[in-house]
C-alpha cells in the first residue's frame, strides 16, 4: 500500500475545482510545490492543451518524458475523510505526459504539512493532529 491524500485542486484564474486522490511521493523531488497530473485530469481542469507552459523532461528511475509546467497555477487544499480542509497552498501545475497516477512531491508534502506515519502501510498524520490521531491513505 502507499499513502495517498484527498487534494481539492482549484485553478487560480477560476472557480473550476475539482477533487482527487493523489500519491504522497517522498521520492518526487521538486524545487517548489507543485501537483503533477496527467492529460486527463488536465483536460478536466480546463488547461489541456496548455496555451502557455514551460516544457520539461523528467527523469525517472527508468524513463522519461515529457511535461508541462504551469507556474503558480493551483491552489491545492489537504481535505479530511468529512471534507473538511487541513491545509491550503499555492503551487505549480505540472502536467507529465503518459503518467499512471496523479502526485505531490517531497516540497508540496511538507508544504501542505502532511507526515508518513508508514508508507508500506498507508498511514499519515497532519502536522496539527493530536499526537495518537493517524488517518489511513484514501481510496485509489
Amino acid at each position: 500500500m502507499a499513502v495517498r491524500v484527498r487534494l481539492r485542486i482549484k485553478l487560480k484564474n477560476s472557480s473550476k475545482s475539482i477533487e482527487l486522490p493523489v500519491l504522497v511521493n517522498g521520492g518526487a523531488e521538486s524545487l517548489r510545490p507543485c501537483l503533477v497530473v496527467d492529460e486527463t485530469i488536465a483536460e478536466s481542469l480546463g488547461v489541456w492543451p496548455p496555451e502557455e507552459a514551460e516544457v520539461y523532461t523528467v527523469e525517472e528511475a527508468s524513463s522519461t518524458s515529457s511535461a508541462y509546467l504551469l507556474p503558480d497555477f493551483v491552489e491545492l487544499e489537504l481535505l479530511d475523510e468529512k471534507g473538511g480542509v487541513l491545509s491550503k497552498i499555492t503551487a505549480d501545475l505540472v502536467i507529465q505526459i503518459g503518467l499512471t497516477e496523479p502526485l505531490i512531491t517531497d516540497v508540496t508534502i511538507d508544504a501542505l504539512g502532511i507526515q508518513v506515519v508508514s508508507f508500506g502501510k498507508g498511514l499519515w498524520r497532519h502536522k496539527k493532529d493530536p499526537e495518537n490521531l493517524v488517518r489511513s491513505s484514501t481510496v485509489h
